[in-house]
């Protein structure tokens, strides 16, 4: 096992004051399938909490101050890296049965993406980008990772092929690799509050297109975002470049059934269906 300590957060940990927690936590780089709204299916990767595959990546959730070790286990056939955006941005490389210790520092509320960068953008791509998430709430926390997917090029890149991504016409779009109806049922993205909540969600692109992510009913205040200028805006609708990301804030101010989608269109659909892509039912109850 290597360890890699980054520099800027290692002076980071030297000038935090007070107490902090240190939190290990392991991932696996595994491979599989990954099965759309519509049960066709493509190759996929993921980090997986276990070395069992699951589509879905681990999300890693920190307090502010906290000091992450996080552990990545290559379970693949193939080498592959680990970088944390605008922090650890020289991949370490990772050998098939090898692994990887990376540490970061926390200061703020925020979100981070850990991806392998590994023949930029195929890994990535293929699904291996995953959320850290700072937070000093305790509940109505959500977590969104947006990506869109073209079947032809996950086939073609999983054999060791080459793809033109000027021509990239992706047809599924998920959040947390799921599509509506299927994102309703899951409690990590769709919000279910009461009035007068404080409900905070973070949102990572993780796909290769831009996307914005429109609320009907509310703005939401970006609490963080990778676009510094966007910090403090008030919005109800917010765009997120290929690898950005936001931590959104709004209050629960009226009750009803309010519906959030991606602002383009066609990312509500999936495999050609509307609304078969990026659209969630927001309930508020009294």
């Amino acid at each position: 096992m290597f360890r890699w300590r980054d520099l800027v957060f290692a002076v980071a940990l030297v000038c935090t004051t007070g107490a902090y927690a240190s939190i290990a936590r392991t991932v696996h780089i595994d491979r599989g399938i990954f099965t759309t709204v519509h049960g066709t299916t493509f190759p996929w990767l993921a980090f997986n909490s276990t070395p069992l595959f699951d589509p879905l990546n681990a999300v890693i959730v920190l307090s502010p101050g906290d000091v992450l070790e996080l552990t990545v286990v290559n379970n693949d056939t193939t080498v592959h890296g680990i970088a944390i955006a605008g922090v650890l941005s020289q991949p370490g490389s990772i050998l098939p049965g090898d692994s990887l210790t990376v540490e970061l520092v926390t200061t703020i509320e925020r979100n981070y993406i850990y991806s392998d960068p590994t023949a930029y953008p195929k890994n990535t791509y293929l699904g291996l980008a995953g959320m850290i998430c700072v937070t000093a709430a305790t509940s109505q926390v959500y977590f969104w990772n947006i990506k869109e997917h073209e079947r032809s090029f996950n086939d073609t890149l999983a054999s060791g092929g080459t793809v033109d991504w000027s021509t990239y016409d992706p047809d599924y779009f998920t959040i947390n690799g799921l599509s509506h109806p299927d994102l309703q049922n899951d409690l990590t993205a769709k919000i279910n509050c009461t009035l007068g909540d404080t409900v905070r969600i973070f949102v990572t692109n993780t796909g290769q297109s831009a996307h914005a992510i429109h609320f009907h009913g509310f703005h939401c205040t970006a609490l963080y975002n990778s676009d510094a200028l966007r910090t403090g805006w008030s919005k109800d609708t917010w765009p997120l470049r290929s690898m950005q990301c936001a931590l959104l804030e709004f209050v629960a101010d009226k009750v009803g059934r309010y519906s959030v989608h991606d602002h383009n269109l066609v990312a509500v659909s999936g495999g050609g269906t509307h609304p078969n892509g990026m659209f969630i039912i927001t309930d508020v109850v009294p």
